[in-house]
Parts: structure tokens; C-alpha cells; sequence
């Protein structure tokens, strides 16, 4: 995602046009009061994505299942779905 810097008095100004480049061109906005950053204006998308970064990381209990796949993954334990549905291990 591309981020401009501007000012709050600007994004007040020309709230309509960034809302279209952000949503046309998945542009961001980092805004800025007095030179000193103090919000920002991102596509949904990325903003749901931060929320829910957020939650796993805040999660002690998905933090440990996170980390016990990745240790799968390292050793080759690694496990999908066939067409039936059922679980089957993936072979190397």
C-alpha cells in the first residue's frame, strides 16, 4: 500500500478525493496535525487485517497454536484435506 503524508487541514479539505484514490488506487494516509503524525485513513482491507493481527497477538491460547504449526511445518508434519473431506498427511 502506497502512504502520502497529509495534513489534517488538507484530508478536512479533500476528504471525498482521497477516499477515492484510497479505494480506486489502495493508497493510505498517514495525517498529520502541527507536523506530527496522529492518524491515519487505509482501505478496510487493510484496517481489518491490522484488527485482527492485533487479536491473534493479544491471544496467548492462538499465539501457542500459531507457533505449534509452525513447528509442524519446520518438521514436515503437514496435514489437508482430500475430496472426501478427509484428513490426510502430506507427503514430501
Amino acid at each position: 500500500m502506497r502512504q502520502e503524508i497529509v495534513s489534517v487541514s488538507k484530508a478536512k479539505a479533500k476528504l471525498l478525493t482521497l477516499v477515492r484514490a484510497m479505494e480506486e488506487e489502495g493508497r493510505g494516509y498517514i495525517l498529520t496535525k502541527d507536523g506530527e503524525a496522529v492518524g491515519a485513513l487505509i482501505p478496510i482491507e487493510e484496517f481489518e487485517a491490522y484488527l485482527e493481527t492485533h487479536d491473534v497477538l493479544q491471544s496467548p491460547s492462538l499465539m501457542k497454536d500459531l507457533q505449534e504449526a509452525f513447528e509442524d511445518e519446520r518438521r514436515g508434519r503437514l496435514w489437508r484435506r482430500n475430496k472426501k473431506g478427509q484428513w490426510i498427511r502430506v507427503k514430501r
